[in-house]
């Protein structure tokens, strides 16, 4: 994961910057959308309050 094993939720712009080819990994094809901040990712275990896409 991202910088300190963060989860995705709490990624600041600069390690947004840093570690876009990760971050593209992290959210391509999602499956899990954060119920907080609305991001998405492709693993629950990246968002801090996960919710399943409907398929």
């Amino acid at each position: 994961m991202g910088k300190d094993n963060k989860t995705l939720c709490k990624w600041d712009k600069d390690e947004i910057k840093d570690n876009l080819k990760e971050l593209k990994k992290i959210v391509a094809e999602p499956r899990y959308v954060c119920k907080k901040c609305g991001r998405a990712a492709k693993k629950e275990e990246h968002l801090c309050k996960p919710e399943p896409l409907d398929k």
